[in-house]
């Protein structure tokens, strides 16, 4: 589990994942028919949440539904203080749910869930995104089939086995002295800024990718690379390594091909941003790493 101190959304888990029962799939079969399991549906990648009184939480169902739901994947989740089982089930049937709640998408639900809502959820949407992408064996080609409780897929043929996979992105924020830089993709809002970003390839440390990425980008340089924090990111299965990257020179040149555009923020204006008040442009809100990113530096 991670450090409580972690600002970042997606994190602090609520649940012992219990790995080890993954394997036992006869603990795993009398988990879903308890009385005490818990399990949340999922259609189309979305989750069953219900609102009552402006607020959101997750539509947990009783084993008892589960059957009439058609499950394509179940996902054992792990479980709770009490030892009840959590699971996630990703649906077909959706008939039976009527009125229950509603399916909606986890990106936008993210600012209005619980935190711990939140980081339950979004194990699960990756490795349901990870599912639907990887019937077949990498290996062979052949069809794999769902193990271990929904993390794991073998392959009957070659009996290779495949795992969800994690995709490390470096996410950073370029300062010089008082000035901070945001960039601007064109498909973004109108207004928008944010901390550079890029994934980090196989041999490249961390900060080699955080220093590589903001050359590639903005053509600064960078001296020093300071870690922030960590985000998993289930859009669809990246884990974001977020970074203040102490950077040599101001004088930035666009990759046309990555950015529409870059500018300088003082602190000042970094805090306009943060707090919403900044004329012509706005920042990711606090559900995004690069928000914290800016309120560190900030000093917030």
């Amino acid at each position: 589990m991670l450090l409580p101190q972690n600002p970042n959304a997606f994190t602090r888990y609520p649940l012992d994942r219990a790995g080890h029962h993954r394997r036992d799939t006869a603990w795993i079969e009398a988990a879903l028919t308890s009385p005490a399991a818990r399990i949340v549906p999922f259609a189309q990648h979305r989750p069953l949440v219900i609102e009552e009184n402006a607020a959101i939480s997750i539509g947990w169902l009783g084993s008892q539904a589960l059957a009439a739901l058609r499950p394509i994947v179940v996902l054992f989740l792990g479980l709770d203080d009490a030892q009840a089982p959590h699971f996630a089930a990703h649906v077909t049937e959706v008939s039976a749910l009527e009125g229950l709640g509603s399916f909606d998408d986890l990106r936008a639900l993210g600012p209005r869930l619980a935190p711990a809502d939140l980081a339950t959820l979004g194990p699960a949407k990756s490795v349901f995104e990870w599912h639907a992408r990887h019937s077949f064996c990498a290996n062979c080609g052949g069809p794999s089939v769902i193990a271990e409780a929904g993390w794991k897929r073998a392959c009957p043929t070659c009996k290779a086995e495949h795992f969800p996979r994690v995709d490390p992105v470096c996410i950073m924020l370029p300062v010089h002295g008082d000035q901070c830089l945001l960039g601007r993709q064109r498909a973004w809002p109108r207004g928008m800024h944010s901390a550079l970003a890029g994934f980090i390839e196989p041999g490249e440390a961390i900060e080699e990718a955080v220093a590589r990425e903001t050359l590639e980008e903005v053509g600064l340089r960078v001296r020093e690379v300071v870690l922030h924090s960590t985000q998993p990111w289930p859009f669809p299965h990246s884990l974001m390594i977020g970074a203040i990257a102490h950077v040599e020179n101001v004088a930035e040149r666009i990759d046309p091909h990555e950015l529409e555009s870059a500018r300088w923020f003082s602190r000042a204006d970094a805090r306009a941003l943060i707090e919403g008040r900044f004329t012509g442009a706005f920042c990711p809100p606090p559900f995004a790493i690069a928000h914290q990113l800016l309120k560190t530096w900030v000093g917030e």
